[in-house]
């Protein structure tokens, strides 16, 4: 009876929690749905498609995300954070801005190649779509909108992709980010030219900004240094270990998006923090012990990319410090460390790409990965922990001493 009592007293706790937190519940799901999908989606075309043609398909893409992320001038963090402060004119000065720019950078792209310029813009929209609902910090439609423009996208790029082909995938990306995007398009006919509100947060807008394009170019720039350098089938090894990496990241991308628009309006969170903490450890220690089997059982050409996803699987858990802490920073206006702290990421990540790729192979490629986070983290740390201000103080009395 005793026993029972402690099982019914644990699941009461657990359901209130669950109730107090349901905008992490729906974040996550949002989160984990979009990202599963998406994993599916391309396992699926890998299926349909030429290597030739999959690796087309994905560079129309990434090429129209890094050109979407120079579009938005880091407005969409901005107006997820001023929108949760109670500030509503930021909204529509930023899409108005936002709406310029995607069709310029869009047209602009186009010249080159076409198919990414023409979804360029409709990602563009999407993003804000996704910044309002956070600023409004409406979590169960970010989930809505998440998952479904998963689902639209696989139906209709394979739907397209029989009678028009590589165009027929990009039409169903363009289509699933559109058709979503109608919160962003609602806005448009309140177009205006007046940008008060976004001029007073242009130094927050501007960090952003650098730190969303440092966010970007990571996502692609190992695999370009890697490829050349190392070949194409250690890069095989390590996309494996990324791509375990990228499923365990569901954790830091969902503690990030649902802390920001909570650290911008002031609500305490520090329980939600730890337990995303310690999350992401058991998740870390789950899939080191079962690698093996699940390499084994469904990548049986890739046995020796085992030791590789080991160590990125602990990539994680310095991800999870560096969601957590950005969210706080940003949610605080200090956008500027933010954006410092991506910057000894990526510096980081490229150095010892190249020296830890040439001593150790693909091993230390996986661990250059696990080193970049960490020094990302330490310094986000060391500036929450010991701000500024602290080590401006320390200089003066050193000199007062003197």
């Amino acid at each position: 009876m005793s026993l029972q009592n402690n099982v019914e007293k644990v699941i009461t706790q657990i359901r209130s929690f669950l109730k107090a937190e349901i905008g992490l519940v729906y974040t996550t799901v949002g989160q984990t749905g979009s990202s599963l999908l998406g994993g599916v989606f391309w396992l699926l075309l890998a299926s349909l498609l030429s290597v030739e043609n999959y690796g087309l398909t994905n560079y129309y893409i990434a090429l129209a995300s890094i050109f979407s992320a120079t579009a938005l001038f880091g407005l969409d963090a901005t107006v997820i954070s001023w929108m949760a402060k109670g500030d509503k004119r930021i909204l529509f000065e930023a899409n108005s801005i936002v709406f310029v720019s995607g069709l310029t950078v869009a047209a602009l792209l186009s010249i080159f190649q076409w198919p990414s310029g023409f979804l360029s813009f409709s990602m563009v929209f999407f993003m804000m779509t996704l910044a309002e609902t956070f600023g409004k910090k409406k979590y169960k439609e970010y989930a809505v909108l998440s998952i479904g423009n998963r689902l639209v996208q696989i139906g209709l790029s394979v739907a397209l992709y029989f009678p028009l082909g590589l165009i027929g995938i990009v039409l169903g990306y363009f289509f699933g980010n559109l058709i979503f995007s109608f919160l962003y398009l609602k806005t448009i006919t309140k177009f205006t030219t007046k940008m008060e509100s976004v001029k007073s947060k242009r130094s927050f807008a501007l960090h952003s900004y650098g730190f969303n394009l440092i966010k970007s170019f990571t996502n692609y720039l190992d695999k370009i240094i890697i490829a050349p350098i190392f070949g194409y089938y250690v890069l095989g090894l390590y996309q494996l270990g990324f791509q375990f990496f990228m499923f365990l990241s569901i954790i830091p991308l969902s503690l990030y998006y649902y802390l920001l628009p909570e650290e911008s309006s002031g609500s305490n969170k520090d329980k939600i923090k730890i337990l995303g903490f310690v999350l992401s450890v058991i998740a870390a220690l789950a899939v080191f012990a079962l690698t093996p089997f699940l390499v084994g059982r469904f990548f049986a050409s890739f046995v020796n990319a085992i030791p590789v996803v080991r160590v990125m699987c602990f990539a994680v858990i310095p991800s999870t410090i560096v969601s957590i802490l950005n969210a706080s920073l940003l949610g605080r206006g200090k956008s500027k460390t933010v954006l410092i702290a991506g910057l000894i990421y990526l510096a980081s990540l490229i150095t010892f790409l190249i020296f830890l790729g040439q001593n150790m192979g693909a091993f230390g490629l996986a661990l250059t990965l696990v080193i970049a986070q960490s020094f990302q983290a330490i310094y986000l740390l060391l500036r929450t922990l010991f701000p500024l201000s602290f080590f401006q103080n320390t200089q003066v009395s050193r000199k007062l001493s003197k």
